[in-house]
């Protein structure tokens, strides 16, 4: 089994990351990191390369797996897909959610994930 962590390339998924290794650690499983790619091709290998290089930046090891997936424009459809192909029993995701309305509605993109992954969902603010 496996702990997936949707990958952005900003604070809030920073933190995702490193919660989401050590959720991973503590439950003994698998890390996956999720990267929803724009384009397909050289592109995007250029683009996962270039993931790859962040997440081993922020966990300091190879010590997780990379699942991609070209979007078609709905990107949070992407993640969703991402999460049933690998199986991962937790998705930890990084929220933004600053402000008051924040704080009380979380962005679109995670309660729709929220609502349609079938598995729980771990939300992590940056610190």
């Amino acid at each position: 089994m496996s702990v997936a962590v949707v990958h952005t390339d900003s604070p809030e998924g920073r933190a995702a990351l490193v919660a989401a290794a050590r959720e991973a650690a503590d439950r003994d499983e698998r890390l996956v990191v999720l990267h929803v790619l724009d384009d397909d091709g050289a592109v995007a290998r250029a683009q996962e390369e270039k993931v790859r290089a962040a997440v081993r930046e922020v966990l300091g090891n190879d010590d997780w797996d990379l699942c991609t997936e070209v979007h078609d424009g709905d990107r949070v459809g992407a993640v969703i897909d991402l999460v049933a192909r690998t199986g991962a029993e937790r998705v930890v995701a990084g929220s933004r959610g600053k402000n008051a309305v924040g704080k009380f509605l979380l962005e679109r993109p995670l309660q729709r994930l929220l609502i349609e992954v079938g598995v729980p969902v771990l939300i992590v603010k940056a610190a």
